[in-house]
């Protein structure tokens, strides 16, 4: 094969992982702002609610699962809205 050709399959595979990361990443970004929001409401239910400090690691669970996502998804949404924008 020519690089012609091998520059198009590498160009087309891009494009393909970038559709696949399109199609996960709501995925990635919604399941754990869901499972550190449960975490929380769990927490404030059963434990902040009543006073009781049995339920503190809940919380602090599910605010580091919030931070932990909030910190790594925004430069993931950010590097593929460029990479879209590079391929169009």
């Amino acid at each position: 094969m020519n690089n012609t050709t091998m520059d198009q399959i590498k160009h087309l595979q891009r494009k393909l992982l970038l559709r696949l990361e399109l199609w996960f990443a709501p995925v990635l970004i919604i399941i754990p702002i869901l499972a550190g929001l449960t975490l929380m409401v769990d927490w404030y239910l059963r434990g902040g609610s009543t006073g009781s400090s049995l339920y503190d690691g809940e919380f602090l669970l599910g605010l580091l699962i919030l931070i932990g996502n909030l910190l790594f998804d925004i430069p993931f949404l950010l590097l593929i809205r460029t990479l879209k924008k590079k391929q169009l």
